[in-house]
């Protein structure tokens, strides 16, 4: 295959062609995504596209395309750019669905004279198969189709890949443009309400159970994205009058702080204590203040399906109604939920959760708000609503 820097080289090319199962396909792509998370390949790169002081991508294949697309710098500050976590999903998605177009050629009806450039066979039809392909496909959660959200995510990105593309001069056709929409309406959200009465029910559950009634107890009452709480480090809580704050990264590499209460400061404790380790505020400690059985800091993923699993465990009444497993995502709407309830603003509740847009958090607060103001709730003492079923003698 064409390839100029070795990026990828023979062994795992055939890595992403083979036709292994699911599971040995996914190992093989993140093998390959590890590999290509390395930076060392940008700048020699754009230094071959621009040899002639023009730029010119003819020379590089698909791989290196998706290469150039992840690590693309578009600002000076290199905290502006792209994280190494969304370096590693993009990658893995646009291996995947690079992996997908070889593997079902046929079926798309894409002719495949040169594997590593297969991008540049896409029509517009192609496109189209490929949606409706992704629309059917059992591979979904226990194997159902795929939801409308992943659906969105998968579409929009490849999206975003064939603009970079075709403003590259890689491709010759607009495929962005051939794209149905996949937007995700209100009605396609999963239910992610939860009350301050079922968290209570869960926290009683796990009392005497140090380590998940203090990971509750922190997700709940910050607001915590599961990443941003693997992320904590010791070194990042500090102290002052109001109590303990912890000082977190978020989406975008924002950095805000939330409140660490101090009974929910005393679970930590305890939870370190379980694990062997002291908690001592020190600015210079920066390991993680969250760790495994093994003292290694959690993964965003580890620790996701660890605290649904726990929750799932517990075979608590309320969880047969819900239509979704409570996630730690759905506590970071609990905390929205409750903070509502405690007369909070909306503005308020979207800077504590580090919201960019004030609607991402009237989403999570729109179904509470839209049962709280409906217009049925002005019947309840009317004289027409008793009429009915009412008992003649």
């Amino acid at each position: 295959m064409n390839n100029n820097f070795e990026i990828l080289n023979d062994n795992l090319f055939d890595k992403l062609q083979s036709n292994d199962n699911t599971e040995t396909k996914s190992i093989n792509i993140a093998i390959v995504a590890n590999e290509m998370l390395n930076k060392d390949y940008y700048q020699r790169m754009l230094d071959v596209v621009d040899d002639h002081d023009i730029e010119d991508y003819s020379t590089l294949n698909d791989i290196e395309m998706i290469y150039l697309f992840v690590h693309e710098e578009k600002d000076q500050d290199d905290s502006k750019n792209r994280t190494e976590d969304t370096k590693r999903e993009y990658l893995r998605e646009l291996l995947w669905t690079y992996h997908v177009l070889l593997e079902g050629s046929g079926s798309f009806g894409l002719p495949v004279s040169h594997p590593d450039k297969i991008v540049q066979e896409l029509r517009g039809k192609h496109i189209r198969r490929f949606q409706e392909w992704l629309k059917e496909v059992p591979w979904g959660k226990n194997d159902k189709p795929y939801s409308v959200a992943t659906i969105s995510r998968k579409t929009g990105l490849f999206k975003a890949f064939l603009a970079f593309l075709y403003r590259k001069k890689y491709i010759e056709h607009p495929l962005h443009e051939s794209f149905k929409s996949a937007n995700v309406r209100m009605r396609d959200r999963p239910e992610k309400d939860i009350t301050s009465e079922e968290v209570t029910q869960i926290l009683s559950y796990y009392k005497t159970h140090p380590i998940m009634y203090s990971l509750l107890s922190v997700l709940v009452t910050t607001g915590l994205r599961s990443k941003e709480l693997c992320m904590a480090r010791v070194c990042d809580l500090s102290y002052d009058i109001d109590g303990y704050w912890l000082e977190v990264v978020g989406k975008g590499n924002e950095k805000r702080e939330v409140l660490i209460f101090s009974n929910v400061f005393d679970t930590i404790v305890k939870f370190r204590k379980r694990r062997g380790l002291d908690l001592f505020l020190d600015p210079v400690d920066t390991s993680p203040l969250f760790v495994t059985a093994k003292n290694k800091a959690y993964t965003s993923k580890y620790l996701s399906k660890y605290v649904t699993s726990m929750i799932q465990k517990s075979k608590l009444e309320f969880l047969k109604h819900k239509k979704a497993p409570v996630t730690p995502h759905t506590l970071r709407h609990g905390y929205a939920i409750i903070s509502d309830d405690q007369g909070t603003d909306v503005y308020r509740i979207s800077e504590a959760l580090g919201h960019k847009k004030l609607d991402t958090t009237r989403i999570y607060l729109r179904r509470k708000h839209s049962r709280k103001n409906h217009a049925a709730h002005s019947w309840k003492d009317s004289s027409f609503l008793s009429f009915i079923n009412k008992e003649y003698y």
